[in-house]
């Protein structure tokens, strides 16, 4: 808004100060304004995820490339020893729509485990139907001994019943794959505990991997030999745009200061969720209300003087009206829109600093 300047006029001149008012009058078209800064950066995550801690205040200054943010992503293991066999996703893909057209994002192929496919139609007096070796339970442990060779043995447990079909998962043995294999149900493998004969010996199935979202990154190649707990891939929630795969961590994309951080540690956030606001570090530039009877005096292009309201006796800047809003600034009363003024040099200034703008 426009000083009123009428009050100092007539003060100078009961004082006799008209030589001092004349050199004032060039300036009389004063306003009052205020820092700002020039430029505000939103920043969004970029997938979904739960935002780690962080140690950011309000007002912080950060340096371009500095971590701003850190999302925790889903992470997922390896269930099993073994060898990475069939690996379909890579970085930035979908995993639905890779579990989808290949039943899984990778497989592992099992390290020295076996499985045996047996029948109960050869297990001791299998003819006799109130024999219990024909009535078998998932969970049971068994033990196995070579069709060939009664020093090569081992343990499993029953994985699957079907009628008088049963599976073991082979858990301890020095049996070879393919060899046939009697099943009992004692250690001593008694004859009456006998479950089944000539049952083959195989190698167990590779176990299928999937997960949820989208797959940030591929920790293992194919071919590569992993330990149960093992970090096969991380997924995100959210697409990767382009399927174009990113890092979890959220820097600064120039030097900036923090102007708000409406999420909080420890807060889920959805793609695309305000991180933060940001400043351009060091952009600044002046505003100051314009009444609209002071229109075609402030104009873009205008050159202007400022003054620190605080600091009086410190040297004037001065800068270019830079534009003038379209709209107008309040509602009711006489309309008033918003100058900015693109200053010289700004050094030593901070937003919300209070000045004088004088028209040159």
């Amino acid at each position: 808004m426009k000083k009123i300047l009428a009050t100092l006029t007539a003060a100078l001149l009961l004082l006799g100060a008209i030589p001092v008012m004349a050199e004032a009058a060039p300036d009389a078209a004063v306003f009052s304004g205020e820092v700002a800064y020039r430029n505000i950066i939103t920043l969004t995550a970029p997938f979904g995820g739960t935002l780690a801690d962080y140690d950011l205040r309000v007002g912080d200054t950060v340096k371009a490339g500095e971590t701003l943010f850190t999302l925790d992503t889903e992470k997922v293991y390896a269930p099993i020893d073994g060898t990475v066999r069939g690996l379909m996703a890579q970085a930035g893909d979908d995993a639905a729509t890779v579990a989808q057209r290949y039943d899984a994002l990778l497989r592992i192929e099992p390290a020295g485990r076996y499985t045996v496919s047996a029948n109960t139609s050869r297990a001791y007096n299998s003819s006799d139907l109130n024999n219990t070796n024909r009535y078998l339970n998932e969970g049971e442990t068994v033990y196995l001994r070579s069709s060939d060779d009664d020093d090569r043995t081992g343990t499993g447990v029953i994985t699957a019943v079907d009628g008088r079909n049963f599976t073991v998962e082979v858990k301890q043995s020095n049996l070879n794959v393919e060899e046939t294999v009697s099943v009992y149900r004692d250690a001593a493998f008694t004859t009456a505990q006998r479950l089944a004969s000539y049952a083959r010996v195989s190698k167990a199935p590779a176990v299928q991997v999937t997960g949820t979202g989208s797959v940030m990154r591929i920790a293992v190649a194919e071919g590569q030999t992993v330990k149960r707990g093992d970090l096969l891939f991380t997924t995100v929630t959210g697409t990767l745009g382009g399927l174009s795969p990113v890092s979890d961590t959220v820097a600064a994309p120039v030097d900036v200061v923090i102007k708000t951080l409406p999420k909080a540690a420890g807060t889920m956030v959805q793609q695309d969720d305000v991180l933060a606001t940001l400043c351009v570090a060091g952009d600044l530039w002046i505003t100051f209300d314009v009444d609209e009877s002071d229109l075609a005096a402030v104009q873009a292009g205008g050159r202007v003087r400022v003054t620190l309201d605080a600091l009086p006796d410190a040297a004037p800047m001065e800068g270019t009206i830079d534009s003038v809003s379209a709209l107008r600034t309040v509602d009711g009363g006489d309309a008033q829109y918003t100058a900015c003024v693109a200053l010289d040099s700004f050094e030593n200034l901070r937003d919300g600093m209070n000045v004088s703008v004088y028209l040159q």
